[in-house]
């Protein structure tokens, strides 16, 4: 195998690598699933924002391994490089395939879920056709084009991806003032006289919140793992950084700690201001919309302040797709720079791009888009044991590399003691967590994370048996032990 020259542009600072994080964290993980997690767990109750600070407190661990190994080992292949190379490439390609699987998925999922949200927003400033884009035409024609926008912003340029994400920082910020803003300020008699008289015309149904059980409290605590993602991709930048080695810790812990603030508060402010038993009403009845954070915010706030509020949130779940069809792209180059991909999905373009894999992640995306107009496959949970088992395994990788007699000089970096607590916290932590969510109540058997998990996996070893077969037969060589020879290039 004749080693590649680089092919993509240094061009991100820590501030890109932050936004970028950010950009894919702070989207309809706080506007959507904090208030609708209440359907699957509602035994929860008032205890939402609690567990969104509880989840963004548990990926410590998750934080202080990926900044170590972004200083000692970046790379646009992230942390399907730091498993292949501390624990085998086959379970760095299996697991890492899961995480990228629901990459994609998601991506599909949020282009149909921002038609829902444009129609809601178009509705409540008096424009009545918006409602369009809440049909299935309209989500496929919306979804489409929403995809490939974003896909022209990535092939022009890592460049203009990142002067993207950081304009939508302040995107984020604005709409989570105001959310602060609105719901510390409104008392929850309030919120409840707007609902009865806005949403119900009448009495707010009578609800009855189950008793809280382990299962419903960490159950709610791992789904929120779906909501600080963002940090799983920042590490996917390290081919494009600057100087990596500065910029991908910094980035890393700006983006973990500005979330961690943001998601609880903006948690906080919206149950002041509205119960839980308020909000398992509306997720019961036919006005679930109500039960999102600018739903909740408009009933009560000025209505020019709501229409805007609506209008950035509309934003901010559209451009969740930006950051994720990056980390699904470079992951599909880091393949091919291992050979497990044909050397087509490592081509760049003339702005070094890698075009043709951002050409397959947008296609994969669209066809995810008609699956949920369709079928309506949930990825969230999914999304989030995928990222608790890459923490396992990035865990698994210190402790194997800790114990290594000869190191190579980015293994001993990756070595320490700080770095064996935090992979030992880390492996703690999924596993308290896993089995809550592994399996979901009353969810067909097709549509468990259990079996979406092992279909993923099954799929990712044929990939990978394929790629063994043909390297062997190609170049006589065992792919495997190539793979562990070297950290790639980019």
């Amino acid at each position: 195998m004749e080693p590649k020259k680089p092919r993509l542009a240094k061009t991100i600072g820590w501030f890109a690598i932050m936004a970028s994080a950010l950009s894919q964290e702070y989207g309809s993980g706080i506007n959507v699933v904090a208030t609708t997690s209440l359907g699957t767990y509602p035994g929860v109750g008032n205890l939402v924002p609690l567990a969104m600070f509880i989840a963004g407190l548990l990926l410590i661990p998750k934080v202080f391994m990926f900044q170590r190994f972004g200083r000692v080992a970046p790379s646009s292949g992230g942390e399907y490089v730091w498993m292949s190379r501390t624990i085998h490439p086959r379970i760095g390609f299996l697991i890492h395939f899961l995480y990228f699987a629901g990459i994609v998925a998601a991506m599909g999922f949020i282009a149909y879920a921002t038609g829902s949200t444009l129609a809601s927003t178009l509705i409540d400033l008096g424009i009545k056709s918006g409602a369009w884009f809440a049909t299935p035409i309209g989500h496929l024609v919306f979804g489409l084009a929403l995809i490939w926008i974003i896909f022209a912003i990535h092939y022009s340029g890592v460049r203009s991806y990142g002067i993207f994400v950081t304009i939508l920082v302040v995107v984020i910020i604005a709409a989570a003032l105001i959310s602060m803003v609105v719901g510390f300020s409104t008392s929850p008699a309030t919120f409840e006289a707007a609902l009865s008289s806005k949403v119900f015309h009448g009495p707010i149904p009578k609800t009855t919140i189950p008793p809280l059980t382990y299962t419903a409290f960490f159950g709610t605590v791992t789904l929120f793992m779906f909501a600080y993602g963002g940090l799983s991709a920042a590490p996917l930048l390290g081919g494009e950084a600057k100087n990596p080695k500065r910029d991908m810790p910094r980035g890393i812990i700006m983006a973990w700690a500005v979330a961690l603030i943001l998601f609880t508060l903006v948690a906080w402010a919206v149950f002041h201001v509205m119960s839980a038993s308020d909000a398992i009403a509306l997720i019961q009845s036919k006005h679930s919309y109500f039960a999102t954070v600018p739903g909740i915010l408009s009933l009560v706030a000025a209505p020019i302040v709501g229409d805007a509020l609506s209008i950035l949130v509309t934003i901010i779940i559209a451009k969740t797709i930006a950051p994720e069809m990056l980390a699904a792209s470079r992951t599909l180059y880091a393949w091919s720079e291992d050979n497990i991909l044909p050397e087509i999905f490592g081509h760049t373009n003339r702005f070094k791009a890698p075009d043709f894999s951002l050409f397959v992640v947008s296609l994969l995306a669209s066809l995810f888009l008609m699956d949920a107009i369709i079928v309506g496959v949930p990825v969230v949970v999914v999304r989030s044991v995928s990222i608790l088992l890459v923490i396992f395994f990035v865990g698994v990788g210190v402790l194997n590399t800790a114990h290594k007699k000869e190191k190579k000089d980015w293994e001993k970096e990756i070595s320490t003691p700080g770095m064996i607590i935090a992979a030992v916290a880390g492996i703690i932590v999924t596993i308290i967590m896993i089995p809550s969510v592994i399996i979901v109540p009353h969810v067909p058997l097709l549509l468990q994370p259990s079996f979406q998990v092992l279909l993923s996996l099954i799929i990712a070893e044929i990939i990978y048996e394929s790629a063994v077969f043909y390297v062997k037969k190609k170049t006589g060589k065992n792919l495997s032990e190539e793979i562990l020879k070297s950290l790639p290039l980019e």
